[in-house]
């Protein structure tokens, strides 16, 4: 499940879009309760493998393109926090700059809109 997930997030990188966690859930067939704790850490999970993962290949971090469907439109605490041990910042800093989100959103864009690093890296999990 985790490669189509990570399918998909490059998919939305490249047509510069975000889902919410329930798009994902839904539209992969997930079968995911997110009023269940452990469905919401499992997706959790699932989304920061691929973010390490990404990580460790120096591209950037997929799940950032996962946002709560309510009014806030942000990631979860869960991906602050990776970038917390990623980037050595304090979770709710990062959290509270709306400019880092920003950012690494559009240089998530950036990155897999290049067909060059599409056609190397989609594959690359």
């Amino acid at each position: 499940m985790i490669h189509e997930i990570r399918k998909q997030l490059i998919d939305l990188a490249r047509s510069k879009t975000t889902w919410s966690y329930s798009q994902l859930n839904n539209q992969l067939q997930l079968n995911l309760n997110f009023d269940d704790p452990s469905h919401r850490k499992l997706i959790g999970d699932w989304l920061g493998d691929i973010s390490l993962h990404e990580n460790e290949r120096e591209r950037p971090l997929l799940s950032a393109l996962i946002i709560h469907k309510g009014k806030d439109k942000e990631q979860g605490d869960g991906f602050y926090k990776l970038c917390q041990d990623i980037y050595n910042k304090n979770w709710e800093d990062l959290k509270a700059n709306k400019n880092f989100e920003i950012e690494k959103i559009t240089e998530y864009f950036a990155y897999w809109k290049d067909n060059d690093n599409y056609k190397k890296f989609k594959d690359d999990f």
